[in-house]
């Protein structure tokens, strides 16, 4: 008998005739000729011959793979379900998980969770890492039926993205099927840059956390010589992070897992990945606080804010000091210190001069990676560009200055999948819906400056 890469190997020519097989009768629809009977008929029993041929493929993937990694893992008994071994070894992490990212594919999980079968291979082993991230919260055995581990998709108030892909609708996924394509063009998205001003992120939590803070210092008085000293006492307050969940979820048919000749499992992951980060990052500098959202810097209570005039204006070289005098003022001018701005104030102070005689230009550098007096700026379309200050409506950007490392990020657990072939499934439809929790906090308000009313003319 022949061994398994031989298997694996005619497995796969068998694979590409059924693919060419089903080609050649799309061509014929094309052209006009279908003979609805005879091409209706050939086409549903290519079809199965290609689901077929795919398992088939799958499968002898799973063991060679395994057959490469036999000399790595240690066996653990199974009762209802394979229970894979934790790759993963201390001294050679880095190593390992660079592994896992390369080798492990979502829609392999996904089409073995959908047809009722246990998780095998990489999928198995990513779920078991996932779970030991969730095992301290009481989160473990009421999410989905895949768990990953956060190192596995990071590269963020519930919020909801919805991403369909369809193989027959272009726009939504049938770009993606055989046709002999090239890469993928990947859409236009805001630049996140939260974690790149500097944000403390917290991974792994498992509990509440608190952070005492002492908010007022003790005092000292100079007394006579034998005088009685005064009292004084410093006092405390405390922040405190909680989990709120933060979802995203995408419709994959199983046509597009069929027929997708690009790496349609690394697109979605890379898909739901960016959803959960984008609407972390906007929740970081714009979360409202209400509606399961945490407080992000522009709404938080205490922090520094500019004010312009009574229908806003133009940011001149006097304000954008006095975000730094503020700061300052309240001996918070340290650590990670920097501007955030939308796009259009950083095209602004690129063509507004520093003073009446002339020397140089408010911003120095590219639009999106600059300098503004001496610290860094960068910009993003995260930042709100369409607030209200009297009669500017809808005109007003905002801009944050301040130490980016007093902005605290936390995320407990890993991230949990839910992998749903059912409510969809007279539609061929598999749902994957994403869930973690995240929470975000400010060590002290006085660390930032905003302002909320700053127009282009």
């Amino acid at each position: 008998m022949a061994n398994l890469t031989d298997q694996l190997r005619a497995a796969t020519e068998k694979q590409v005739e059924c693919r060419d097989a089903i080609k050649a009768l799309i061509t014929r629809a094309e052209a006009g000729t279908w003979d609805k009977e005879k091409d209706d008929k050939a086409m549903s029993d290519a079809k199965a011959a290609l689901e077929a041929a795919s398992d088939e493929v799958k499968r002898l993937s799973d063991l060679v793979n395994m057959q490469q990694r036999a000399g790595e893992w240690t066996s653990t008994p199974a009762t209802t379900a394979p229970v894979s071994v934790n790759i993963l070894k201390e001294e050679n992490r880095g190593d390992d998980q660079a592994k896992a990212r390369k080798n492990f594919r979502l829609l392999d999980a996904v089409r073995q969770l959908s047809n009722d079968r246990s998780l095998t291979g990489m999928a198995a082993e990513m779920h078991q890492e996932g779970q030991s991230e969730m095992k301290d919260m009481n989160l473990r055995g009421k999410g989905g039926n895949l768990t990953l581990p956060n190192w596995l998709v990071r590269g963020g108030n519930s919020t909801a993205e919805k991403r369909d892909m369809l193989a027959e609708t272009t726009t939504a996924g049938g770009y993606t099927v055989d046709t002999t394509l090239g890469g993928l063009i990947p859409i236009l998205e805001p630049k996140l840059q939260v974690e790149g001003m500097g944000a403390t992120v917290l991974r792994g939590l498992t509990s509440n956390i608190d952070f005492p803070r002492n908010d007022a210092d003790a005092a000292a008085v100079w007394a006579s010589e034998v005088a009685t000293s005064t009292e004084t006492s410093p006092t405390f307050d405390r922040i405190q992070m909680a989990p709120e969940r933060l979802t995203a979820f995408t419709d994959i048919s199983k046509q597009v897992m069929l027929q997708s000749s690009i790496d349609m499992e690394n697109f979605v992951r890379q898909r739901l990945n960016f959803a959960v980060r984008k609407a972390l990052d906007s929740a970081a500098l714009n979360g409202s606080g209400s509606s399961n959202q945490p407080t992000g810097i522009l709404n938080y209570s205490g922090v520094n804010d500019i004010t312009i005039g009574t229908d806003g204006g133009v940011l001149t070289w006097a304000l954008v000091v006095q975000f730094e005098t503020e700061t300052a003022t309240d001996n918070a001018d340290m650590g990670r210190l920097g501007y955030l701005f939308t796009p259009g104030v950083a095209g602004l102070l690129k063509t507004t001069k520093r003073d009446v005689a002339g020397n140089g230009f408010i911003w120095e550098g590219p639009n999106g990676s600059g300098n503004v007096n001496g610290y860094r700026a960068l910009t993003t379309t995260q930042m709100p560009s369409t607030l209200t200050k009297g009669s500017s409506s809808g005109v007003c950007h905002a801009a944050i200055f301040g130490n980016w490392q007093e902005l605290i990020i936390g995320q407990w657990g890993g991230v949990d999948l839910l992998v749903n072939p059912y409510t969809k499934g007279k539609e061929a439809t598999v749902e994957v819906i994403v869930n973690s929790w995240w929470d975000i906090e400010v060590r002290h308000a006085a660390s930032f400056c905003i302002c909320n009313e700053i127009t282009l003319s």
